[in-house]
């Protein structure tokens, strides 16, 4: 053991390799509403929610049910599901990745069981624009089963996978 007469002090010390190659998160950091797409067609709107500390949100406009929906979202098994919440990062190929889970609840006249979905999200971030584009894929499971193992099996049809573009939300001043 040494011991030194000098104090020690903690200091934050910057990557500069890694702000250089532009994965600083508070670029991306904020809320966005997005345009979905299934096989081209339009299923609705989704506002997601990068926060500086890697959390995610998101909520969807058909988590209320089939009523009211967009064609191409009527065929859903369901759509009775709460928000999304997760994490996120940006990989070292520039792309956002981030992956939220939320509940599905059967309909009332249903005997099927809450499941747990997940939806794993891939995207870029033009910073320009302030726009992002990508995908996610989600896939449901048994509520008892962890959605974090890879060989649970999933939903029938799964995983479902979704295109989609979006827009910074932003206040002027």
């Amino acid at each position: 053991m040494t011991i030194s007469p000098r104090p020690v002090i903690a200091r934050f010390v910057k990557d500069s390799s890694f702000f250089q190659k532009g994965y600083n998160r508070k670029f991306v950091v904020g809320t966005y509403i997005l345009s979905t797409f299934l096989n081209g067609d339009f299923v609705g709107r989704r506002v997601i929610t990068l926060t500086q500390d890697g959390n995610f949100f998101v909520i969807d406009s058909n988590q209320g049910g089939t009523s009211g929906v967009p064609a191409a979202a009527q065929f859903f098994p369901n759509n009775r599901f709460t928000d999304g919440q997760g994490v996120w990062k940006v990989n070292k190929s520039k792309e956002i990745v981030a992956t939220a889970f939320n509940f599905n609840f059967p309909s009332p006249e249903s005997t099927g069981s809450v499941t747990t979905a997940r939806a794993d999200y891939r995207f870029t971030f033009n910073s320009t624009t302030q726009t992002v584009e990508g995908t996610f894929e989600i896939r449901t499971f048994d509520l008892t089963k962890n959605p974090l193992d890879e060989n649970e099996p999933v939903g029938e049809g799964e995983p479902f996978k979704f295109t989609f573009t979006g827009q910074r939300v932003t206040i002027d001043d």
